[in-house]
């Protein structure tokens, strides 16, 4: 038996970076490091914080034992703040010292926080802490322990409520909690404002994403003097991200351009704090800008891009001119934080290089911003393996499309020896993901490295509808699930194929959610692939509208609800192909996914089975859309390492 070095069960321990907070000094960085902590009894990520200065020097864990998430440096960069469980079993915010040491809890059962706190915020004098919980509701848990609730389906939700608490030194008792919203909506994003008397907040009617075209920006007085919030309108908006300026004289959101439309496209708009006009920035390419937070100066907003297999961190001047790309090349980067003067913290990755620690300063925000390296996470238990070589493959089209793929090839690969290689196709979700310049041994269904280690090529491709390309190209395949982008796929495909590289009787093809449509929609319509993958995926649309937590998802990409077009609802879905379906498949999905629900997956196995298709099914107990227990993830990898090694190898 061959020893590999990508096995599923060390790539689980990849040191994955979910957050990371810039000191207000600029010379020392937070960030959180997700550990697996397996036991016999338990199989969970945990994130733990780390420390480290921006020049030189090694980081220094400061967290250990339970979870901890979301540091947050205070305004003096003496203490920060940070999520952790508190002795009651719910998620609280704690405070610790700057160099590490005992933490204590601000919140809890003593002062009516008895629900999990998703999110927090110092205020800028240092002195209290704003935070986002559901508010504790005694005749609602008394229903339930007493088995008398009956859920009101979509009327009962549990909203998510701004809460703000003082600031207490270590040892002494919780200080008394104020409520500031209140009633039917939920509180998404927060900030204060810098003079620390309002907090602007979006917010929509309900917890579902379904939901987001409602959302809206508002402001309340934080000092809880307010029964209701100032409206200062709409934002449409997915995200609903937001940033006061420096003066605070406006507010800085992304807002939805499209209306309702799923593909999503939007712009940053800031909005002045007395309920004016709001003002339209400048555009950035792919038409979907993350706000980050101001320039020192008030002159521009910080904004995350995506571009093609790269991200940008871009200024949108407030006077509207063109945006000024600040950070860009050969890296992909989505958490970030920028402190008040200018100084970024990003984790960047690459195809050869894991998440790790980079520094830039932004400057006068007109000039392109150079990167430092700072600190990568250690890997303690995480392989050192050979990685694949990378090559970026573009085609064009008939229809004019320039479509984007990566493809991987084990890394002692020679092409001069005329060694054909089976192919795996890897289809994104969405349908508006993106592949990118991602490191090659990420965790996840189908890492790489794992498969090239195997001697498996991989090509992951952009098609049509994907992000990353703008929103023509997001938008490309409205009434057209299966059409544009099926053929795009197969065209990069093909393209492999024509180099010589590709074995055409050694195809495989896999993808998780929108991936495991296309996945189950191509073994309908060809045979060229010896064997499949199915992950979360849709299989029956009619049925999805009716079951998933997203009902107007498809019709909004369809144009139509099923009872409109019946006839089109079928030509698309691939349950209504499985006559044609030859390919042998493995079926992974969630027990608890609500996105796409269970039912799709025993849908399209049990027709399958009754075909007699060699299929398997995989259900993940516990699992929503996406597999998040270590043992559970690496039991999904490994299922389709042995696969697709016995299927298109043997």
């Amino acid at each position: 038996m061959t020893d590999y070095t990508w096995t599923p069960d060390q790539i689980i321990h990849y040191p994955l970076i979910e957050h990371v907070d810039m000191a207000p000094d600029g010379e020392r960085i937070l960030f959180t490091v997700r550990t697996a902590y397996l036991t016999d009894e338990a199989s969970e990520f945990r994130n733990q914080i780390m420390r480290s200065a921006t020049v030189g020097g090694e980081a220094v864990q400061l967290t250990f034992g339970e979870g901890a998430n979301t540091p947050r440096w205070s305004p003096t960069g003496r203490t920060f703040a940070f999520l952790r469980k508190t002795a009651d079993g719910k998620i609280g915010v704690w405070i610790m010292p700057a160099d590490g040491g005992e933490a204590w809890p601000l919140v809890g059962a003593a002062n009516g926080i008895r629900n999990d706190v998703t999110a927090l915020r110092w205020s800028p004098n240092g002195r209290q802490i704003a935070l986002l919980s559901v508010p504790y509701d005694e005749a609602k848990d008394k229903r339930r322990k007493g088995r008398d609730d009956v859920h009101h389906w979509r009327v009962d939700y549990d909203f998510a409520h701004l809460f703000v608490v003082a600031v207490t030194e270590a040892g002494a008792p919780l200080a008394p909690v104020r409520q500031l919203t209140q009633g039917r909506s939920t509180i998404l994003s927060f900030e204060w404002s810098p003079d620390g008397q309002r907090i602007a907040f979006t917010h929509r009617p309900t917890p579902l994403l379904e939901s987001w075209p409602q959302s809206r920006l508002a402001t309340i007085a934080a000092d809880g003097s307010e029964k209701e919030s100032f409206d200062l309108g709409a934002v449409t908006s997915w995200t609903a991200l937001l940033a006061y300026s420096p003066d605070g004289r406006w507010i800085a959101c992304d807002v939805g351009t499209e209306g309702a439309a799923w593909p999503y496209a939007s712009r940053v708009m800031i909005f002045p704090t007395d309920g004016g006009d709001r003002i339209e920035l400048a555009d950035v390419t792919d038409e979907q800008p993350k706000v980050l937070g101001w320039a020192p100066d008030g002159q521009a907003v910080y904004v995350l891009n995506q571009q093609g297999f790269a991200s940008q961190l871009v200024a949108l001047p407030v006077d509207g001119s063109p945006a000024q790309t600040l950070v860009t090349g050969e890296h992909h980067f989505e958490v970030a934080h920028i402190n008040r003067d200018g100084q970024a913290a990003l984790v960047m990755q690459n195809f050869a290089e894991i998440n790790s620690i980079y520094t830039a300063n932004l400057g006068d925000h007109t000039t392109v911003a150079a990167t430092h390296k700072v600190v990568q996470p250690p890997t303690k238990h995480y392989p050192q393996g050979p990685l694949p070589q990378v090559r970026l493959l573009q085609w064009q089209t008939p229809d004019a499309f320039e479509i984007e793929g990566i493809l991987y090839l084990p890394h002692d690969y020679d092409e001069s020896q005329g060694q054909k290689l089976p192919l795996l196709l890897h289809i994104h979700g969405g349908p508006m993901g993106v592949f990118q310049r991602q490191f090659a041994g990420y965790p996840y269904y189908y890492t790489p490295a794992a498969l090239c280690e195997r001697g498996i090529a991989v090509l992951r491709c952009n098609p049509r509808g994907s992000s990353g390309y703008g929103k023509r190209f997001r938008f490309a395949n409205l009434h057209d699930w299966g059409g544009g982008d099926y053929r795009d796929l197969q065209q990069g495909v093909d393209q492999v194929l024509a180099m010589g590289i590709a074995d055409p009787d050694r195809l495989g093809i896999c993808g998780w959610s929108y991936g495991g449509y296309m996945t189950s929609w191509t073994i309908g319509q060809t045979q060229r692939f010896k064997a499949a993958s199915i992950g979360a995926a849709v299989t029956n649309p009619t049925s999805f509208n009716g079951t998933a937590d997203i009902p107007s998802f498809i019709p909004n990409y369809f144009g139509m609800e099923a009872w409109e077009d019946p006839a089109f609802y079928a030509a698309r879905s691939p349950i209504a192909h499985v006559q044609h379906m030859q390919t042998p498949s493995i079926i992974q999905h969630g027990d608890a996914d609500i996105r796409v629900p269970l039912e799709q997956g025993l849908q399209i196995y049990n027709a399958l089975q009754r075909r007699g298709v060699p299929v398997e099914m995989y259900i993940y107990p516990r699992q929503g859309h996406a597999i998040n227990e270590p043992r559970l993830l690496a039991d999904a990898l490994r299922r389709n390492l042995e696969w697709f090694t016995e299927q298109l190898i043997g």
